[in-house]
């Protein structure tokens, strides 16, 4: 809020002090109210003669002669110029500009212009608090300031905390302080402020309900009933019950309502209806709970208000900062958690104090106070004059009466009197003996009950001696009164345990369901990905507490940052999450995600996205979604189909499907089998010394290798059917002469081993597979264009698949890469694209979703799929068996010399795929013409196999 306009020349004055003075001067009541005046938007004005800004009482005072001398040296420092000022907390000597300027780049370094003039701002502070500083008693010229300031803008506001914290603390103590230091005069006063009290509550009351609760709520359109809130909460029912005991304070209240059964009649009603009163006091105790969070919060605004200024002094803030950074801190909301946590606490120790307060009381014996010794002395005195007369009959008359005045404390005056209290005479005895006969038969027959063996606790013996030597000594029993007191003592020991046992178990409950519970599913959470980063879990049947609570959120990031990572890193980065996930004791503390590489064996699938450049020059910011929704597709697939991706390189893929470490799969009791191949896929590497596994002799890796190519063929089938690619074929910019764009990949396939690690460093790390291998399933996926097939695979894959599998795929060639003198066919699987593949649905009658089905396929995969998949017999529609039966005849002729047939042979399957993608057979045209750039004549030293020339 900009500041009011300044008119008076106090103002001017007053707005031109500094921050620390400001917090010098003023009350800490004032300070946040003077905090947003002083730092929130300034005001230029027009900087007037001292004359005419200062009354005429204070131009000669000492501080204002030393502020005018301060000027006037600053001005003549920049030459006599007069600047438009800006009221703010500089001091008075930085021009709006300045002050803006400065305060503009706070992190500018000092040797520049911004830097030069925030120095200067700083070192105008240094000096001013060196020549100005703090002092703990003012000057006289100093005090008359702030008394003036106080006099002439001070001003005491009462917010309506402090009304009902005043009116709290009155309800609470008024009715004890009525009686200790007022008189009955002041009883109408204190009834009146009651009834006001209660009224203010009542108001309290109903505004909380309003205002703070939802009464309705909204489940499928339909409002119900549902209040949440204060209103009907455990606070609201002890502000009622609080609000319900001010009623007995109001005479006309109380006789009004009904209320009247604790006034008490008698001495003993009066007694027990004090002491009810005083319980049902007791429960106005709760209001003090919201007098303690007024004063926390009041600390915490104070602790602001005095990290800001420090900020402030310290140059770190700018005065166009404060305001905002004040109210973000003031508008800080406790966690869930936090409060949830905490009103928990507080609830359950307000009914264990309400308890104790209640129940104690009926835990304790009351007993009457007994004045032994008193009426124990009153009998010695009178038998004392007895004893001096020799008056044996007075004495017998002495002891009757004393007898029967404590049937008073339960001495029975005959057997057929009942005992009303727990304490009677036991025995009476004189010393020296006054020889009275009828005295010892009257006590020998009144007093007949033998306390020779009763327990010390039992007995309360009083004796009494006189200055004539008499010595009275008089036994009491308190036998049921001890009883009945260990009786009441018992259960108020079992009700201290109930209560420190109930207590306990509740606040250990809140903190386990609340903080402990949350923590231990993290830890364990974090434990599951450590042990097996690579595994899918399903968190949410750990359980934990309900409620969204902060900590379930921690929970569900821990979850989403894990799955993240098992994304992002991918199979290959499996090692870096353990590594770094890992909670044991012998775990390092920092990150490390440079972890050694290690060697391992797997499929290895790359793919690429045909004409990239094109599609990315004409599809610009939408190329992002084209290629998310081809690696949506192959992702996919491929992960349904027991692979992984490993590296999205925008246009290509490479894919993993992962047989296992080196050091599982040689293990002691398969090296022999695993590593002997009369065929040399295995053996051991004499360059290197590692065990190259023949990877044909693990058991399974058939149907694992089947899946890598039946992924892929589902990615070629997919690229074709699903709708967000089919839309791009309608793409005008994506269109060449008119014709539809269509999306075509090429796939490489091939196995080998790798070594699985990290590339990079610690600012950018990546895990991924480093292999000559890898890159031989980079060279297939180029050399696919080139044979204008979709999927191209070499021999070392092709063994691997089922007899079913191979079959379905034809040899294309035998080549040799760059890198490789050994001669290596390579094999496709036939693929028409050209066609309408039809839309998936899930089978009628299942109740099973599409996803479920599809998964199932896979999880269920069998050899006889290569016959009955739909999908796959599509895709192989034109590779009939007459045709496979030529081409191989075809290629076998090429292989062994004869070009000239193979020529005519070769021209004759490209006629037969005349309706394929190409218009013809791209494997043909390729083998034709290699034949063709040579003259069609076979080179005298020909091996059988030629060099690929596509990298």
């Amino acid at each position: 809020m900009p500041l009011p306009p300044v008119d008076s020349k106090e103002d001017i004055r007053t707005q031109r002090k500094s921050l620390a003075n400001l917090y010098d001067e003023l009350n800490p009541r004032a300070a946040d109210r003077i905090l947003r005046k002083s730092l929130g938007k300034v005001e230029e004005i027009r900087e007037p003669e001292p004359q005419d800004h200062q009354p005429p009482e204070h131009r000669e005072s000492k501080a204002h002669l030393e502020f005018l001398e301060n000027r006037e040296k600053w001005r003549k420092s920049k030459g006599g110029q007069q600047k438009r000022r800006t009221v703010s907390v500089d001091l008075g000597l930085m021009s709006a500009a300045d002050l803006a300027q400065a305060n503009a780049a706070p992190g500018t370094p000092a040797g520049s212009e911004n830097g030069r003039v925030r120095s200067n701002l700083e070192q105008l502070l240094a000096e001013h608090h060196q020549n100005h500083p703090y002092k703990i008693c003012p000057t006289a010229d100093e005090a008359k300031e702030q008394t003036r300031w106080f006099l002439d803008h001070a001003s005491i506001k009462i917010s309506y905390d402090d009304v009902m914290m005043i009116i709290t603390l009155f309800v609470l103590f008024g009715p004890d302080f009525r009686l200790l230091f007022f008189s009955a005069g002041a009883d109408d006063t204190f009834e009146f402020l009651n009834a006001l009290s209660f009224f203010l509550f009542l108001v309290e009351l109903l505004l909380n309900s309003w205002a703070k609760t939802e009464f309705f709520e909204t489940v499928k359109n339909v409002r119900k009933f549902k209040p949440r809130g204060y209103f009907l909460s455990f606070f609201f029912f002890l502000d009622l019950i609080a609000l319900w005991s001010i009623i007995f304070e109001v005479e006309w209240l109380k006789e009004g309502t009904g209320m009247t059964f604790m006034d008490g009649s008698n001495g003993s009603q009066s007694n027990v209806s004090f002491r009810a009163g005083r319980v049902v006091r007791m429960i106005r105790l709760v209001r003090l709970v919201k007098l303690y969070k007024i004063t926390s919060q009041r600390r915490r605004e104070k602790k602001m208000l005095e990290d800001l200024k420090v900020l402030v002094e310290q140059g770190r803030m700018g005065a166009h900062e404060i305001e905002g950074h004040f109210h973000k801190m003031q508008h800080q909301k406790q966690s869930k958690v936090g409060t949830d946590l905490v009103d928990m606490i507080t609830r359950k120790v307000i009914i264990c104090v309400l308890s104790m307060l209640i129940l104690v009381p009926l835990c304790t014996l009351e007993q009457e106070t007994l004045h032994f010794d008193k009426t124990a002395t009153l009998f010695h005195n009178t038998l004392n004059r007895d004893f001096q007369s020799n008056n044996c009959e007075a004495l017998t008359t002495t002891v009757k009466d004393f007898l029967d005045i404590t049937t008073l404390i339960g001495v029975p005056a005959n057997e057929d009197d009942t005992v009303d209290s727990p304490y009677y005479v036991l025995g009476i005895s004189f010393s020296p003996d006054p020889g009275c006969s009828d005295t010892d038969t009257y006590l020998a027959s009144t007093l007949t009950e033998d306390f020779s063996e009763e327990r010390p606790e039992y007995l309360k013996e009083v004796v009494l001696n006189s200055l004539s030597g008499n010595v009275t000594t008089i036994t009491f029993s308190q036998k049921d009164a001890a009883q009945d007191g260990a009786y009441f003592s018992i259960l108020l020991t079992c009700f201290v345990i109930i209560i420190l046992i109930s207590m306990s178990i509740a606040f250990e409950n809140d903190a386990q369901q609340l903080v402990l519970s949350p923590i231990e599913q993290m830890m364990e959470m974090i434990n599951m990905v450590a042990d097996d980063p690579l595994e899918e879990f399903d968190f949410d049947n750990l359980g934990g507490t309900a409620g969204e609570y902060e900590l379930k959120v921690v929970s569900l990031a821990i979850q989403k940052i894990t799955t993240l990572l098992r994304i992002g890193f991918g199979v290959a980065g499996a090692e870096i999450i353990s590594k770094n996930m890992s909670t044991h004791d012998d775990a390092s503390s920092g990150l490390d995600p440079m972890i050694p590489g290690k060697r391992m064996y797997a499929i290895f699938g790359f793919c690429d996205i045909h004409e990239f450049d094109m599609c990315t020059e004409v599809l610009e910011d939408e190329i992002m979604t084209f290629v998310n929704n081809v690696a949506r597709i192959v992702h996919e697939q491929v992960t349904r189909w027991s692979g992984t991706c490993n590296k999205n390189l925008g246009n290509a893929f490479l894919m993993i499907w992962r047989i296992g470490d080196e050091d599982e799969l040689v293990d002691g009791n398969t090296r022999k089998r695993l590593t002997s191949s009369a065929s040399g896929g295995g053996g051991e590497d004499e360059k290197t010394g590692h065990i190259n596994v023949d990877l044909k002799r693990l058991p399974g890796l058939d149907t694992l290798s089947d899946k890598a190519l039946f992924g892929f063929l589902k990615v070629v089938v997919e690229i074709n059917r699903d709708p967000a690619v089919l839309g791009y074929r309608s793409d005008k910019r994506l269109q060449h002469g008119g014709q539809p764009f269509k999306l075509r990949m090429g796939f490489g396939l091939h196995a080998g081993w790798a070594i699985e690690g990290a590339v990079g460093s610690l600012q950018k790390v990546d895990a991924t597979y480093l292999s000559p291998h890898v890159n031989m399933s980079a060279r297939m996926e180029a050399a696919s264009r080139q044979f204008g097939v979709a999927i191209l695979m070499t021999e070392r894959f092709h063994e691997l698949m089922s007899k079913p599998a191979q079959d379905a795929c034809r040899r294309l060639d035998v080549v040799t890469v760059k890198g490789s003198a050994v001669p290596m066919p390579i094999y496709t699987y036939d693929t028409f694209q050209n066609q309408t593949f039809p839309e998936l649905m899930a089978p009628k009658g299942t109740g099973l979703s599409l996803v479920t089905v599809l998964k199932k396929q896979a999880e269920n995969y069998t050899v006889e799929e290569w016959n009955k998949d739909q999908d796959l017999q599509q895709l192989r529609i034109l590779a009939t068996a007459e045709f496979n039966k030529k081409f191989k005849e075809g290629i076998d002729t090429y292989l062994l010399g004869n070009w000239s047939k193979a020529r005519e042979i070769l021209e004759e399957c490209d006629v037969m795929m005349k309706d394929n993608d190409h218009g013809g057979d791209g494997p043909s045209r390729t083998i034709l013409n290699y034949m063709k750039n040579r003259a069609w004549i076979c080179p005298t030293d020909w091996e059988g196999f030629r060099p690929l020339t596509s990298k």
